[in-house]
């Protein structure tokens, strides 16, 4: 991979997107029960066991006659052989009677039936006596309120197709297609390594001129969110050796490590001065703000992203680069653009914040959806600083605001298009 920093021209976002999401290695694990498979996503494609329905079912509480049994216009009176609950073995009826029959019930093997309403009888709803005789009182031919067997799927359809996250829906219908197991992606499994001797583990242990390690657990906290089946946290001063440690068994035991501080080319930068020199890694600017510094690559067959320090720039590059490639490893369909999200367009107020140069400014904002149109508002009234990190609570998305200089998608006057951060 290329080198370099300030002194190359900065990296277009979604190129940076797609580098990253290039180190996306998702493992399979194969014969997965299914009522353990939730929340995963489908390796492999579905194929029904079974037909649903399986068999032909009453669509309706009501009376199963033959049409043919109901000549002219009405009302018919005819006597009531039997009753068919849901679940019972359907039992043919005499010509010139009916059943009574429930709500999916199967409907017996008779050709030319139709399910009468049970409102459109002079029988009661609800669990009344079987009637000895039932008055029909209209009829629609065109409608047999039978659910035919296989008529939403059929044995061998494709259910549910490779890369769909198995929700509950999806669970349902594997369940009800005689599907047990199923082949899933393993989640990731994430480390975070926060790095600087000026971080204490708290407000409580910090020394004078330190403050408290927010970076980790916040870091930490958006990869469980955002479906990484463990995360290894680990924080190290600005000692090489150490950083090296660390980092050679964070890259051992997670699939994903993600590190933040020690990027740029300061004296003290631990991160880029330990793996800089590798040919798997690249650091540099990318053209967003705040966020600029960047690095990326491979460290012992871990893909390694390491983000800014300061916490509103690592809290954005999380959302724009990490959270796509735990999707990516997971899985699910790869991004090409960080616009490949769910989104919305937002209102915004006359002091947002505007771009001061030609990069993307990337904004964390509230939504206010109580309107006729969204409303967003910048999370901080200081600007976008990448230290502001008391205002980051709460906030709902990412607002993209475009300097007229670039070429991704421009803000629309009053508009911008917001990435829905939200798990």
């Amino acid at each position: 991979m290329a080198h370099g920093l300030s002194a190359h021209p900065a990296r277009p976002i979604d190129q940076h997107l797609r580098e990253v999401l290039g180190m996306a290695t998702p493992q399979v694990t194969r014969g997965i029960p299914v009522d353990q498979a939730l929340g995963s996503v489908l390796a492999t494609e579905a194929n029904a066991r079974r037909a649903v329905p399986p068999f032909s079912n009453s669509a309706m509480d009501g009376f199963v006659v033959r049409a043919s049994d109901l000549p002219g216009t009405g009302p018919w009176e005819l006597p009531v052989h039997v009753d068919i609950p849901a679940g019972a073995v359907p039992e043919i009826f005499p010509a010139g009677s009916a059943a009574r029959i429930m709500t999916g019930a199967p409907v017996p093997d008779i050709d030319g039936l139709i399910v009468i309403p049970v409102e459109n009888t002079n029988i009661a709803r609800g669990p009344v006596p079987l009637p000895s005789t039932v008055t029909i009182t209209h009829a629609d031919y065109s409608r047999t309120n039978i659910r035919l067997a296989g008529s939403n799927v059929e044995v061998g359809d494709i259910v549910v197709k490779p890369g769909t996250r198995i929700d509950a829906g999806a669970l349902a219908a594997l369940i009800s297609l005689g599907i047990e197991e199923v082949d899933v992606y393993a989640p990731p499994t994430v480390a975070v390594i926060s790095t600087g001797e000026e971080l204490a583990e708290s407000a409580a242990q910090a020394r004078r001129y330190q403050i408290p390690d927010s970076n980790r657990p916040m870091l930490a906290a958006l990869a469980r969110a955002n479906g990484a089946a463990h995360v290894h946290e680990f924080h190290v001063g600005d000692d090489n050796a150490e950083f090296l440690r660390v980092l050679d068994h964070a890259s051992d035991v997670a699939d994903i490590v993600i590190t933040s501080g020690g990027v740029s080319v300061g004296a003290f930068d631990v991160v880029r001065a330990v793996t800089g020199a590798s040919e798997t890694m690249w650091f540099g600017p990318v053209a967003q703000r705040p966020g600029e510094p960047q690095g990326m690559g491979t460290w012992n067959d871990a893909a390694l992203v390491c983000l800014p320090g300061n916490p509103v720039a690592a809290f954005n590059s999380f959302h724009l680069y990490i959270a796509p490639l735990l999707r990516a490893t997971a899985g699910l369909p790869t991004a090409s653009s960080i616009f490949d999200r769910p989104r919305v367009t937002a209102r915004i107020g006359a002091d947002f914040p505007k771009p001061k140069k030609a990069v993307t400014l990337v904004v964390p904002v509230r939504l206010d959806f109580s309107g006729d149109e969204i409303i967003a508002t910048a999370f901080s009234t200081s600007g976008a600083g990448s230290h502001l990190v008391g205002s980051l609570s709460a906030t709902d998305g990412l607002a993209i605001v475009e300097n007229e200089h670039t070429d991704s998608a421009p803000t629309q006057h009053d508009h911008v298009t917001v990435l829905l951060t939200q798990t």
